[in-house]
């Protein structure tokens, strides 16, 4: 009887103190009313902290939306309704409060939305388990009201009437603030853009430029049917040749042991003969949807819009009467990248989507050994896009190049940084296994050949005070843009073009942008001519002057490196590195 006397108090104390007012608060729509507007505002106020905005600006960002989010509250009293009205606003707040906590600042870039359409099913999966707190904030904040607005409309719940006359008068009332605030920061903010600066009007602008990206990919093969480099091959020799383009992930050239990095990354590479290291290589951009369609064609930060007109390096070799094949081992993503590859006479994918595990980069020895081994292939481009550095780290590499220990740390947090950085270094490790092997592979024929390797871009791995982990953030840092590239020339091609090798050898010392410079590398490596060939910009040429350094914006406008965002410590890391 005590016992059953003790559960009773329980089971009232339970359902007088926390069923019963939990019932009354979510049976109360102003509640759910007064709950979508401040979570949706919460955006807001965090970016009105994280970016550099006027005051004014600020305030604007803050009490127009806000007004605004009011009167789509109590538009209608079926509060389900207006729950309902506001959830592309709680889409694009979620999306947003994700990128603040994943970056520490920036407004949804078209490029972001971008990355949506071109990234795999199993590269989000990794990064979102790294996600959890901010995927948990996002629940509680949004899912909630969802489903409380579902259950409201269901039931039947209203609002009273005078709280939706006080809900419509202080949206009226924010909004006609907000206004006029507006037309202050129009004449009081030096380079105002209302567009820009308020949220979630930039998201929007940069979601309908986002569409509008996407679309010209998505007919690529059309705008660009009409183009031609004009190349043609220079060498009238039938003796067979082989050209590789290597195009890595990730691949910070900060960690690099051919570059100065006190670790022993790059074993292999550095005893291998004929190989030519660019310490000074930034990066135009630190997305991979931009920086890897610019390597392998003519396109670059200044004329990036105009790259739905270009075709890519391969067609200019099969102009040339080369036999052109494309490796990837990443999932086709209706990118540039997978337009181009499918320009080749031969386009193989060894990744797929029902592996359970994506295939170490060694799966591309396979196809290449078919190419080397086709005898009719006299003269050969072949271009490997790998998996290179890509997060999960510990996920690119065998057990047998777990060298640099421990390395098995999975969630991407500061306090696991030394073991993120053992598993990143072993990642270099396995790509300098994957080059040597390669090269070894191309001095096998005995061939004139060659090899280039660039990586699109870099990574942040909790470096500095920020706390930055990954890229293609809006705005990019010193470990996003300083990448690895190094040129390879066999023993035969250095003997009959020994300009070349010299070339190479007193440009390495320079800084280079991939972009600008691989293209006409590989071409002249290849002498493969063609209008679009600038010969200062090539690499073996001992004409190359490097150009100004600039990086592509989210907006595709090619800045200046020093004005692209970067802070004074980047700016200086930078400024170190080149000099």
């Amino acid at each position: 009887m005590k016992h059953f006397n003790q559960v009773s108090t329980i089971k009232l104390f339970f359902t007088k103190y926390i069923l019963r007012p939990l019932g009354r608060f979510f049976g109360d729509m102003r509640a759910l009313a007064i709950w979508v507007v401040l979570a949706l505002i919460v955006p807001n106020i965090v970016l009105s902290f994280t970016e550099e905005v006027s005051p004014l600006s600020a305030v604007v960002n803050i009490l127009l939306p806000g007004g605004i989010f009011c009167l789509v509250m109590g538009a209608w009293l079926r509060t389900g309704k207006s729950v309902i009205a506001s959830l592309p606003f709680m889409i694009l707040a979620a999306f947003q409060l994700v990128l603040l906590y994943l970056y520490g600042g920036s407004v949804i870039a078209v490029d972001m939305f971008l990355n949506v359409v071109t990234t795999n099913v199993s590269e989000a999966t990794e990064l979102l388990a790294n996600l959890l707190d901010a995927m948990g904030v996002v629940i509680i904040l949004y899912l909630t009201p969802i489903i409380w607005g579902i259950w409201g409309w269901i039931k039947k719940k209203d609002i009273t009437r005078r709280f939706r006359r006080k809900l419509l008068g202080c949206g009226i009332a924010l909004t006609l603030a907000g206004m006029i605030a507006t037309i202050g920061c129009h004449f009081s903010v030096r380079d105002y853009q209302f567009i820009h600066e308020t949220f979630p009007v930039n998201a929007v602008s940069n979601l309908i430029e986002a569409c509008h990206r996407y679309s010209e990919t998505a007919h690529h093969a059309e705008i660009s049917a009409g183009f031609t480099y004009r190349a043609t091959h220079t060498n009238d020799s039938d003796e067979p040749e082989i050209y590789v383009f290597v195009i890595g992930e990730t691949s910070r050239g900060e960690n690099w042991q051919l570059g100065g990095y006190e670790r022993p990354t790059n074993p292999r590479l550095s005893q291998e003969d004929g190989v030519v290291f660019f310490r000074k290589s930034i990066s135009e951009s630190n997305t991979t949807h931009k920086s890897v369609p610019m390597l392998i064609s003519y396109a670059s930060a200044e004329n990036f819009d105009s790259i739905a007109h270009y075709k890519s390096i391969i067609t200019a070799f099969r102009e040339a009467g080369f036999s052109t094949s494309f490796i990837s081992n990443q999932l086709p993503n209706r990118s540039f990248t997978e337009h181009f590859g499918n320009e080749a006479d031969t386009t193989v994918y060894v990744a797929s989507e029902d592996a359970t595990h994506h295939p170490y980069d060694e799966a591309v020895f396979e196809p290449v050994d078919k190419l080397l081994g086709d005898t009719l292939r006299r003269k050969q481009l072949i271009v490997i896009h790998t998996y290179g550095s890509h997060f999960r780290y510990r996920d690119r590499y065998p057990d047998s190049f777990s060298h640099f220990t421990p390395d098995d740390a999975i969630d991407a947090s500061l306090s696991n940084r030394d073991e993120l950085i053992n598993a990143y270094d072993n990642t270099i490790l396995y790509v300098d296994y994957i080059l040597s092997s390669l090269i070894d592979r191309l001095k096998a024929t005995g061939y004139r050949a060659g090899l280039v390797y660039a990586s699109d871009h870099g990574e942040d791995i909790f470096d500095d005070k920020r706390e930055r982990f990954l890229h293609a953030s809006p705005v990019p840092t010193y470990w996003q843009i300083h990448q690895a590239s190094l040129v390879w020339l066999s023993p035969k091609l250095q003997g009959e073009n020994p300009g070349m090798a010299e070339a190479l050898a007193e440009n390495s010392a320079k800084r280079i942008s991939p972009q600008k410079s691989l293209f006409p590398t590989v071409m002249q490596m290849a002498a493969v001519s063609s209008p679009y060939v600038v010969d200062s910009l090539s690499l073996v040429s001992k004409n190359y002057n490097p150009a100004p350094m600039v990086y592509l914006n989210d907006l595709n406008k090619a800045l200046p490196i020093y004005r692209s965002g970067l802070t004074n410590e980047d700016r200086l890391k930078v400024s170190l590195l080149i000099q």
